[in-house]
């Protein structure tokens, strides 16, 4: 998989539904792949689905169908397979922006879904994804802008017999299907905790003394990674409540329960990374009082050294006149009473500084 960057590029397009042609905007360079999956309870059987092949052709009755589609370089292909099932040339528009939209459409025998996918690289970057489902009576087609692993957890349940994703309908795989790009969110939310609790111990033991450039680096990354998610999570718990009306009735009475828990999921999932959000303020107000403490024990040492040979400075410098008749300079021990005059005041400046505790 090949891609510029490891996020979208949020660069203004102007108004695209304006334009007539259809054009992906994304930054990855990923083939178009049609996979059909269909099951029931006794068998389930793949295929991939060529670009003559009619995905609305391969749906017969006593079957779940899930159509798998990865990359969305062939623009043409994806645009005639939402076609087929109804999807409105605005919403098609959208799926193929560059930017993070997310919205759930009720039509009348489908119900479109569009999120953000997020999950980390082999570079520990956060990568942003496009998402959509079409939902039928009895099929999920999924639209995935990249080849991410994301759904594998899917493939695996579905392979096993004994679970019961098996023997429930297409509303009840859609469940699935979401439940695996919210684990996605989660699975940044958990190791981003983890970083922040390791920075927060990093700080308040003062570890980082060597680097705080290496600080301010990882609070910004971090707070890159949480703009991230907060976009993809706050506008999908909005649209949410468009997918729980179910007024096309695609989603079973049986399986409402089940679509309730991932709103459930959603709001704790907006809390969590409310606490991220408190968790990078305090992090950064640390940061910066550490700074401070640490310019002020920089200040201090500087005034015990200033407050020891300001005073023989001074004595110095008086000594270093050049008048004709200083007494001292003409005295035998003069050059020894000075130097033992000298020592008592700077001990007399550090025994005061001793005991009023900057020791």
């Amino acid at each position: 998989m090949q891609k510029k960057t490891t996020h979208k590029s949020y660069v203004r397009q102007g108004n695209t539904h304006l334009l007539q042609n259809l054009s992906y905007q994304g930054s990855y360079n990923v083939a178009t792949e049609v996979e059909m999956i269909k099951f029931n309870e006794k068998e389930i059987l793949k295929k991939a689905i060529s670009e003559e092949e009619r995905l609305i052709d391969q749906i017969k009755d006593g079957y779940v169908y899930w159509f798998k589609i990865t990359g969305f370089s062939d623009v043409d292909r994806i645009n005639r397979i939402c076609n087929k099932f109804g999807i409105q040339r605005f919403d098609i528009k959208d799926l193929f922006s560059n930017l993070q939209v997310t919205k759930i459409v009720t039509y009348k025998t489908v119900t479109f879904i569009m999120m953000s996918g997020c999950f980390i690289d082999e570079n520990d970057c956060v990568v942003v994804e496009q998402i959509a489902f079409i939902l039928g009576k009895n099929y999920v087609i999924s639209f995935q802008e990249t080849s991410s692993p994301i759904f594998d957890g899917i493939i695996t349940a579905l392979n096993n017999p004994t679970l019961q994703i098996r023997n429930k309908g297409a509303d009840h795989l859609l469940y699935f299907l979401l439940n695996c790009v919210h684990s996605g969110y989660n699975d940044i939310i958990g190791k981003t905790s983890e970083k922040l609790d390791y920075m927060e111990d990093k700080l308040i033991n003062q570890d980082d003394k060597e680097d705080n450039n290496y600080v301010m680096r990882f609070l910004r990354k971090r707070r890159s990674d949480y703009s991230i998610i907060r976009r993809s999570v706050m506008p999908l718990r909005e649209e949410y409540k468009n997918l729980l009306h179910n007024s096309n009735n695609l989603i079973l009475d049986e399986n409402i329960i089940y679509f309730d828990d991932f709103d459930d999921r959603l709001r704790t999932t907006l809390e969590e990374l409310e606490i991220i959000h408190e968790t990078l303020a305090s992090l950064m107000d640390l940061y910066f009082n550490n700074n401070n403490q640490r310019m002020n024990e920089i200040i201090k040492r500087l005034t015990i050294v200033s407050t020891i040979f300001i005073p023989l400075t001074f004595m110095v410098g008086v000594w270093g006149m050049n008048f004709k008749y200083m007494p001292e300079l003409d005295w035998e021990y003069g050059y020894y009473v000075s130097w033992i005059t000298l020592v008592i005041i700077a001990l007399i400046a550090i025994l005061f500084l001793k005991r009023k505790g900057w020791f």
